[in-house]
């Protein structure tokens, strides 16, 4: 009795298994490296008219170059996002779209790899008017893209709604489509709005010179038992004190949710003045993150507008680069300042059962 029970485990077990092998699951599906490289420049060039591909949802129309800019082993890089328009220069910190990106295209993952012919190109839409990402290792000031690495968008491959057609170097393969497709959004969807971002640690130090005021904290925050980090607010300025934490967390929060409300080149922004780069800020707030990139924002005198109160500002990412001008709500900007004076007003806080030294 007991050696047929054992047999009928084993052919359940054994028919499992050959059911399992039998039925298409994805992760079964061929899949393979078309290559493994380190970019640190995306090109983005977009659809011209004549394409015979889809063009609706349409395509951001604008150039546009990504860089990646390594801050040495082990430390999250900077990307940014430059175009030129009307014959200017505009530069700004990138955001998730433009991360994801290189990373896609760092391990570029393909179902099909052939020889490219007319007749397939012409079948897929892929050529010169195609939409179009060029790459390059390189991310100085002046970048040469490979034509050799230059992925032209077709049409999609077949009923499979993930993959889509690309031509690169006289091949045809069949990527995710998720590579272009983020790119059927204006121009403006891939510059980061918040001005102060990370993605791991926490606020390091805020300092914030101007309007009369000069207020400095740091802090100490170390992590509790869930792995998470408490902050340790203390004013460094005048008297250093312990800042209740309240007073420090709030003044972290409203520095964490100042965001760019417009750009000077996006549709339905108000008419703005073009600033000088001379011209000196009002107020300057300075951010270090504990992964020890620096953000310092200059924050330019208010301008007025049939549609509201702005406050100009600048962002750089210190030593790496500095952004052009965009625009903050003048009521953000006083909300920071409301809370730099709470911090530069508050009274010594003594923690429960210790006494401050």
């Amino acid at each position: 009795m007991k050696q047929k029970i054992i047999l009928v485990v084993i052919a359940f077990v054994g028919l499992f298994f050959l059911f399992y092998w039998m039925e298409d699951h994805p992760e079964n599906i061929s899949e393979t490296n078309f290559w493994k490289e380190d970019w640190k420049s995306i090109r983005y060039i977009p659809p011209k008219e004549d394409w015979c591909g889809a063009l609706v949802p349409k395509f951001a129309d604008e150039e546009m170059v990504f860089r990646k800019i390594n801050r040495g082993w082990n430390l999250t890089p900077i990307y940014t996002v430059n175009f030129t328009k009307d014959g200017k220069d505009f530069s700004y910190e990138a955001n998730y779209n433009v991360k994801n990106s290189f990373s896609e295209l760092s391990i570029l993952k393909t179902k099909l790899i052939e020889k490219s012919t007319p007749e397939i190109q012409k079948s897929y839409c892929l050529g010169m008017s195609s939409p179009s990402l060029a790459l390059s290792e390189e991310n100085g000031a002046e970048i040469e893209f490979s034509k050799e690495k230059q992925l032209f968008f077709g049409k999609k491959i077949g009923s499979d709604e993930g993959r889509v057609s690309v031509l690169v170097n006289e091949e045809v393969i069949a990527p995710y489509n998720y590579l272009i497709e983020k790119f059927r959004t204006p121009y403006t969807n891939f510059r980061e709005k918040m001005y102060i971002t990370f993605n791991e640690g926490y606020l390091k130090e805020i300092s914030f010179s101007g309007q009369v005021v000069n207020v400095k904290a740091e802090n100490r925050a170390k992590k509790n038992q869930y792995n998470v980090y408490v902050n340790d607010w203390s004013r460094i300025t005048d008297e250093r004190i312990v800042l209740p934490p309240d007073v420090g967390n709030q003044w972290e929060s409203v520095v964490k949710g100042l965001k760019v409300e417009y750009y000077i080149d996006e549709t339905g922004a108000p008419e703005f003045p073009i600033l000088s780069s001379k011209q000196t800020p009002e107020a300057i707030l300075d951010v270090t993150q504990s992964e020890g990139i620096k953000f310092r924002l200059s924050f330019y005198p208010l301008w007025e507008s049939n549609s509201g109160k702005w406050r100009p500002v600048r962002r750089e990412l210190l030593p790496y680069f500095s952004e052009s001008i965009t625009w903050m709500r003048e009521e953000s900007f006083q909300n920071l300042v409301n809370a730099v004076m709470k911090v530069k007003s508050a009274s010594r806080y003594e923690r429960p059962n210790q006494k401050i030294q």
